[in-house]
């Protein structure tokens, strides 16, 4: 006699295959039998399902959106997708980031105009926003979280405090302690900015105070993470924050570099499709497995050997006397060339 259990397990479960061990995994087919051909087996042990997952599935189709679920050690079903799954996600993560691209150009200029003096020796609200947004679009730095510099002691550009920074001359010098406790040191030449900054420097009342806090004692107002979001999805219109800048950054970096920009000082592999990669991840302060899968849009060195980016790239170089990837991604028609092959490529894959 069957057991009632374990027929309702059977009966709940989904149709495909089953992990029944592993070092080395054992699977078996709907009707208890094991799997055997070595196709699905090397399929099967490409997907690198951890052993300590519990109540692993697998789907029998090669070519299914979902190729494998698990519950991991905190309870939590965590899954495996397809090759192809993959790449449309990440073509549609990035989608946005080419609208923003092809905007980048108009938000610079309202941010130039917005970094203007004032009158009165305080910035204001909108001027010290202009300037968070020129660093992050020239330093790619995180914009920051209240919650974890009061919990982790992490911080991000909107919550740093004064001592985590010092102007010399056009230069800002940022030192902190960042994401996952990563230590960051960014030096900015900025004229405009290191303005801004030495104005919010001269009224910070104390080293541990907030940097980006503008207005008189006693009314100060903290520039947040949500007022910048506010400041860059009003002057674009597009669905991008903060985070966008270092996506369309990453993308762009490793789009330039494809195309003949130049990376002094930043090691990187000579492998001609792993160079674009590393000098993003570098800039970007990740490694090149993170900046490949959330940063650097798939298409970004194709995108980058092209005719059209090479010539912006090289146009680019000729004018600024350099070309090293900060000194090109300034450019406009760069930012533009970038931009418009990526959507070309994005409606060939599409299609």
């Amino acid at each position: 006699m069957s057991d009632p259990a374990a027929t309702l397990v059977r009966a709940l479960r989904r149709t495909g295959l089953h992990r029944v061990g592993t070092r080395p995994d054992r699977w078996i087919d709907d009707h208890g039998a094991a799997v055997v051909d070595p196709v699905v087996l090397a399929r099967l042990s490409a997907l690198a399902l951890p052993p300590a997952w519990s109540d692993v599935w697998a789907s029998s189709d090669a070519g299914a959106r979902v190729q494998a679920t698990g519950v991991d050690a905190r309870g939590r079903t965590q899954y495996r997708y397809s090759a192809e799954a993959l790449d449309l996600a990440a073509r549609d993560k990035f989608h946005h980031v080419l609208d923003f691209g092809a905007g980048l150009p108009e938000l610079r200029a309202h941010v130039q105009a917005h970094l203007d003096p004032e009158d009165g020796d305080r910035p204001s609200v909108r001027r010290a926003t202009a300037a968070i947004v020129r660093i992050l679009d020239r330093g790619l730095l995180r914009v920051g979280n209240g919650r974890y510099a009061r919990d982790n002691h992490t911080y991000g550009l909107t919550t740093l405090a004064a001592e985590h920074v010092a102007v010399h001359g056009p230069a800002i010098e940022f030192a902190f302690v960042g994401k996952e406790h990563r230590p960051w040191h960014v030096v900015l030449e900025d004229e405009p900015v290191a303005a801004v900054i030495g104005e919010l420097l001269a009224h910070a009342e104390t080293p541990s105070a907030p940097l980006f806090a503008v207005g008189p004692p006693g009314r100060r107002q903290e520039v947040t993470s949500a007022a910048v979001n506010a400041y860059i999805h009003g002057l674009t219109r597009v669905a991008a924050s903060a985070k966008t800048f270092r996506t369309w950054g990453g993308t762009a970096i490793a789009a330039a570099v494809a195309a003949g920009a130049t990376a002094d000082g930043i090691a990187h592999s000579r492998r001609a499709d792993l160079a674009p990669v590393d000098v993003a991840a570098a800039m970007l302060g990740n490694t090149r497995a993170v900046a490949r899968a959330s940063y650097v849009h798939p298409a970004a060195i194709e995108a980058g050997r092209s005719p059209e980016v090479v010539a912006a790239v090289d146009a680019a170089a000729d004018r600024v006397g350099s070309r090293d990837v900060h000194a090109v991604l300034d450019d406009p028609a760069v930012v533009r060339a970038v931009a418009g092959r990526l959507g070309v490529a994005d409606a060939s894959a599409a299609a």
